[in-house]
């Protein structure tokens, strides 16, 4: 059984809604331990200063020959990219990509996932996500 520290913070969100026309949120939330995950922004803040772990994964509308490109940023500031670039997907194919990473952050930072061009080619479902976990709080 895992060790859960006092403070903890854990959170796992699922499908899609574009906000601002590039900025998307994860609005069904299966888990947030904390509540530093906001599903109406899409912004995770920090609460506990630390070293972070996040995961971001976008699916692909089948049909879709255009590309995807999204961004798991820190602050507003581009920390990892997310993008599909298909020149044919004539056999309809459904495609993910994933990416993680971790991140120092300090009360108050902010991570989401953003600045995505075409959002309205994503699959709204359960294969897109956002996920991040406190892996060691600042001592």
């Amino acid at each position: 059984m895992p060790l859960l520290i006092a403070g903890n913070s854990l959170f796992l969100a699922i499908r899609i809604k574009t906000i601002n026309g590039h900025d998307i949120t994860f609005p069904v939330v299966h888990y947030n331990e904390g509540n530093d995950y906001d599903p109406n922004t899409g912004f995770y803040t920090c609460r506990i200063p630390g070293t972070y772990w996040f995961s971001a994964s976008i699916g692909k509308l089948a049909g879709v020959n255009d590309y995807i490109n999204c961004y798991i940023l820190v602050n507003g500031s581009p920390k990892m990219g997310l993008t599909f670039i298909l020149d044919n997907d004539n056999n309809n194919h459904r495609y993910t990509v994933s990416g993680s990473g971790g991140f120092h952050l300090n009360i108050g930072d902010r991570v989401w996932v953003g600045d995505c061009t075409h959002p309205e080619n994503i699959y709204n479902n359960y294969s897109t996500h956002f996920s991040g976990v406190l892996i060691r709080p600042d001592a």
